[in-house]
């Protein structure tokens, strides 16, 4: 179990599918200006959903994810990032967000990389601020003890 994304967005104008993901940005494909309010939070979910898994898994980047709104798509992309990010701390957010290109699938957004990689490199920033300032939401939950492990099944009393 993880935490997917309920996000979908078409361009108005060209009725392309990409994500706003801050303020500021243009369509990839038909440069139309996105204003304030088509803003997504596709940021934010994808930190809470490495987060979790990160807790939960030990690891941000999880098997068997499938992709079912464009959302999920930017989560397992970022996933990708984060963890090299943080597998790889001194390098540059940039570069990392272009190592991490190399290797995902864009499927429908394949020329659209540079908003991309735009995206990946905020995420990384943010990651980065985030793990500076609260590490401990970084790290895995201990695991549960087992108070069966090496005692065998309790018994019950005879009678």
């Amino acid at each position: 179990m993880t935490i997917k994304s309920q996000i979908e967005y078409r361009c108005p104008a060209c009725e392309r599918a990409w994500l706003p993901y801050a303020p500021g940005l243009a369509c990839p494909f038909c440069k139309r200006a996105a204003p304030d309010n088509e803003v997504t939070a596709i940021l934010d979910e994808a930190l809470a959903s490495a987060q979790f898994n990160q807790k939960l898994y030990g690891k941000i980047d999880v098997e068997y994810w499938m992709a079912r709104r464009l959302g999920d798509s930017y989560l397992k992309w970022g996933f990708k990032a984060i963890e090299m990010a943080r597998d790889n701390p001194a390098d540059a957010a940039r570069r990392i967000a272009i190592a991490a290109l190399m290797q995902v699938d864009l499927e429908e957004l394949s020329d659209a990389r540079e908003h991309v990689a735009g995206f990946l490199e905020t995420l990384i920033e943010r990651y980065r601020e985030s793990v500076k300032t609260k590490p401990a939401d970084w790290e895995k939950m201990p695991e549960p003890e087992n108070p069966y492990r090496g005692r065998g099944l309790p018994r019950s009393p005879e009678i």
